[in-house]
């Protein structure tokens, strides 16, 4: 492929969403009328064939099943098709107000986002029909400084189609039936004692933007007011109360299966058919930018963004991890 189509296919997939207006009228309740007027964009309908594929513009000889495995993590290896219609996106939105980056999620009729298994221990291959705990991750990537050098390339997460340049995620994880956290994530690192450096970072309410390898990272809980007297007690590392200029806030690290709940500012809210969800991540919550000591995102900015959901095995045909990734949306936030 010559580099004209390679810079044109480039442009096909990831979808650049013109400035729009703030939104102010989204609340985070389930009722999703406050999204009717939101530009939407679709995602591949997979079917238990397996015959509904993706592809990235960085790999564009390689069909990427729309579900698929979350193990394979090399760019030329194409992933496994894994039937989940919990984690069948078919539409996505992104908006934004004053304060907060909103991000919606449909799947199809008969799935349920967050859906999980309720069991005593993990999931055990050997004897799939016992009761297992299991886990669902709603996920936003946003590559902050469009900088493709710094952050991860999303295949490294098990996350096609691939782009690269991802800097920090805001998630929410499901675990053994019910929320257990909503957190961000700094990546930021390469290697154990990166990791340890970007940590001490964060404690000083800075985002870091350096190469990454997606393994490599800093989860953490924000709170705007002093989290609850059980939350301090089962925060893992913490909490860490943040220098000016933002007062009263607090970051908790965290890690998968951490023993929340933990309710900090990350927010979500279900349809009452389960296959719709809508997520709020304030801007604070990404700290500021270690280089230019500005908040790390605000208004005026255009991020790259892409949407997953994923989840383990208990419901999946065959069971192996699955997940569901969009297409890159370049997004701009503007300012009025």
């Amino acid at each position: 492929m010559n580099l004209f189509n390679r810079i044109l296919l480039i442009y096909s997939v990831i979808q650049i969403l013109k400035s729009d207006p703030i939104n102010r009228n989204i609340i985070i309740d389930g009722n999703f009328d406050d999204w009717l007027n939101v530009p939407s964009y679709s995602d591949p309908r997979d079917n238990i064939n397996g015959t509904v594929y993706q592809e990235s513009p960085w790999f564009p000889s390689l069909k990427i099943p729309d579900c698929h495995d979350a193990h394979t993590k090399i760019p030329t290896d194409m992933p496994k098709h894994t039937y989940n219609p919990n984690v069948n996106i078919i539409e996505f939105k992104i908006a934004h107000d004053d304060s907060s980056l909103y991000v919606y999620y449909r799947v199809v009729d008969n799935g349920v986002i967050g859906k999980t298994s309720v069991g005593s221990d993990k999931f055990n291959r050997s004897d799939p029909s016992k009761p297992s705990a299991g886990r669902f991750y709603i996920i936003a990537t946003v590559n902050l400084d469009m900088n493709d050098t710094t952050g991860y390339w999303l295949h490294e997460g098990g996350y096609y189609p691939t782009a690269p340049g991802f800097d920090a995620n805001f998630e929410i994880e499901f675990y053994n039936g019910t929320y257990n956290q909503g957190y961000y994530l700094d990546h930021a690192a390469n290697n154990t004692n990166e990791t340890k450096y970007t940590r001490e970072e964060n404690i000083q309410n800075k985002l870091a933007f350096r190469p990454a390898y997606y393994e490599y990272y800093t989860e953490y809980v924000y709170w705007r007011q002093k989290p609850t007297q059980d939350e301090i007690k089962r925060c893992l590392d913490g909490p860490y109360e943040l220098p000016s200029p933002y007062n009263n806030s607090y970051i908790c690290f965290s890690q998968d299966l951490a023993p929340g709940p933990y309710n900090g500012i990350v927010t979500y809210a279900l349809s009452a058919k389960g296959n719709e969800l809508e997520m709020r991540a304030p801007f604070q919550g990404f700290l500021l930018n270690k280089d230019t000591g500005l908040p790390t995102l605000q208004l005026g900015m255009t991020v790259n963004i892409s949407l997953s959901l994923e989840t383990t095995p208990e419901y999946s045909i065959p069971q192996e991890w699955a997940s569901d990734t969009t297409a890159t949306i370049q997004y701009t936030l503007s300012e009025r």
